[in-house]
């Protein structure tokens, strides 16, 4: 069921059907790599528009999938694996000197 204002209009009604978001950054709210938001995109699970070479996220099917299927199991899970990534970057770093 969809939420709806006292006045009988959607929540989210007006410039928010219009926002979007590049696909990195949809990725981060959704705690997900941007290979899985380009998956999302073509499983039809994600409106998208396209401008040049470039995709962008509609902010409507991203809250409402991120509703759906977010977890804070899935977020922990996603920042261990930056921590991990960040923590090889440093220490490739300091081999390169």
């Amino acid at each position: 069921m969809d939420e709806v204002e006292p006045e009988g209009e959607p929540l989210w009604s007006g410039a928010w059907e219009e926002m979007t978001v590049p696909v990195p950054v949809a990725a981060s709210l959704l705690c997900v790599r941007p290979y899985a938001v380009g998956q999302l995109i073509e499983g039809g699970h994600l409106a998208v528009e396209q401008r040049g070479n470039f995709r962008f996220v509609t902010l409507v099917s991203l809250f409402a999938y991120r509703r759906r299927h977010w977890s804070p199991e899935r977020a922990a899970r996603y920042n261990a694996s930056l921590d991990d990534a960040t923590a090889l970057d440093q220490a490739a770093d300091r081999i390169a000197g």
